[in-house]
């Protein structure tokens, strides 16, 4: 029997358009500020304040709009939006819109007035170190509101001995930043927060997540401090123990507040914003002592009227710093939000801020021990004039100065912490099949010459090991069995 198949009836469409996220989404000069409210009827619905050419609309959508003929469509899937109520206001946001579209450009708060403002507020619940720490921080907290604009937002970690006052910086930062949650770490906290609300983490006692099983949710954070890195597929297991595969936002500004290091993987993400352990009684920055509603309310208006040329500046900036790379890599990345948002709010102090950033960002870095410069230094020493090497960790070990290593290492644990550090700083250039000495890699001369350059100081000046370090090299069994 032959089956005729009606093509016109079966025409497959797809969804042309792009997306955006409903409690923050800005794209192709369109802006949505998502929120829900209950209604005099007492059910709760949403409404999206849509910005898009120099107009303001204030609607309930149900899936997407259209704009310019084309479509957008809102990912609302297992979402929930931030009340209204709580953050700002339903008559003020009505009036800002009303007050908008009549022209009325006083209401969006100029770029040196919302700076001083916040930045008074920092100063009057907070105590760092510098006048510059100041700036900086206020820097980013106006920046969580335009974090959608930029490829990459800078982690801040608050880190401070105990009764520092880092409770009260993240209690600050939940009232200044953007749809900001406090909340210890965890990938439920980081799907209400970031997934749903498009908002701050602010992450207390992160020192917990150098733990023992918390290897998978810091490789997530890791990642979320780029938008290409947003996206992550995760398998969760409901209360019947029933399977499924959730997708989650990731990206979105963080703050970790810890004691001791954070993780390396973290660490290189962040800004330090160091803590003093004042003197003064500082007010509990709650709602008997500011109006927060109302702070928060000029930031919303601020995002609106200058998402577009916070935009357009970024843009144009990065083409710039391809053309004069006076600052490269992730150090790049994490500085331009901070100097985009300084040359707009604050211009005589980018130069200060920029040298402080390096400065609290070299703390972050990671230093690298003098065992793995002896590793390094070991495998160049084997090239002389050749252009390739093929050596085995023990190999590499016996060509090393035995008192770089612990007394009681035996042979096969030198050749084991060698592995580590080959697999670490990818300094082997291909695997060679294993044979009764073991494994063997082949070593390329500029290619280990070029990592030396990226991660170690010269030869005059070699890298110190770290505490921190050398507990590392010591835990044989964990580089045991990454290498053998």
């Amino acid at each position: 029997m032959r089956m005729n198949i009606n093509q016109k009836n079966n025409k497959i469409e797809g969804f042309e358009g792009e997306f955006l996220h409903p409690s923050l989404g800005i794209k192709d000069k369109i802006l949505i500020l998502g929120f829900r409210y209950i209604s005099k009827s007492g059910d709760e619905k949403e409404v999206s304040l849509i910005a898009k050419d120099d107009t303001l609309e204030l609607v309930q959508i149900k899936d997407f709009f259209e704009f310019n003929e084309k479509r957008y469509f809102l990912e609302k899937e297992e979402k929930k939006l931030a009340r209204i109520e709580e953050k700002w206001s339903l008559r003020a946001m009505k009036d800002f819109v009303k007050n908008f579209n009549s022209g009325k450009t006083e209401i969006i708060p100029g770029p040196k007035e919302i700076y001083d403002e916040i930045k008074e507020l920092t100063k009057k619940y907070l105590e760092l170190e510098k006048e510059v720490d100041y700036s900086l921080l206020t820097v980013w907290c106006i920046g969580s509101y335009f974090f959608p604009i930029f490829s990459a937002y800078p982690f801040l970690n608050v880190k401070a001995p105990k009764r520092s006052g880092k409770s009260q910086c993240l209690n600050f930062l939940r009232q200044i930043c953007f749809n900001a949650i406090k909340a210890r770490p965890s990938l439920a906290a980081l799907g209400d927060t970031v997934n749903s609300l498009k908002g701050v983490y602010l992450i207390d006692q992160a020192d917990s997540l150098k733990r023992k099983g918390n290897e998978d949710l810091v490789d997530i954070l890791a990642d979320s401090y780029k938008k290409e890195g947003g996206k992550r597929r995760i398998v969760d297991f409901g209360k019947g123990k029933e399977r499924r595969v959730l997708e989650l936002e990731t990206y979105s500004p963080k703050v970790f507040a810890s004691v001791g290091e954070l993780p390396e993987d973290l660490r290189d993400r962040c800004l330090i914003i160091p803590l003093i352990r004042s003197q003064k009684n500082f007010p509990e920055p709650n709602e008997e002592n500011e109006n927060w509603k109302e702070i928060r309310g000029k930031l919303y208006r601020f995002l609106i009227g200058n998402y577009s040329y916070i935009g357009a500046t970024y843009n144009v900036r990065k083409v710039e710093y391809r053309g004069n790379p006076k600052i490269v890599g992730r150090e790049l990345e994490l500085w331009l939000p901070f100097e985009i948002m300084f040359e707009f709010c604050s211009k005589d102090e980018v130069e200060e801020a920029r040298k402080r950033f390096k400065q609290l960002y070299g703390f972050t870095e990671y230093e690298p021990t003098e065992f793995e410069e002896g590793v390094v230094m070991s495998i160049m020493s084997s090239f002389e004039s050749k252009a390739e090497a093929i050596l085995s960790p023990k190999q590499i070990s016996e060509n090393m100065d035995a008192e770089i290593f612990s007394l009681q290492d035996s042979p096969k644990q030198r050749a084991a912490k060698v592995g580590w550090v080959i697999k670490k700083f990818n300094l082997s250039s291909e695997k060679r099949p294993r044979t009764k000495e073991g494994v063997s890699y082949l070593f390329k001369k500029g290619a280990v010459e070029n990592i030396y350059k990226s991660y170690f100081k010269s030869s005059i000046e070699p890298t110190s090991s770290t505490p921190e370090a050398k507990n590392n090299i010591n835990s044989d069994k964990n580089i045991e069995n990454l290498v053998m």
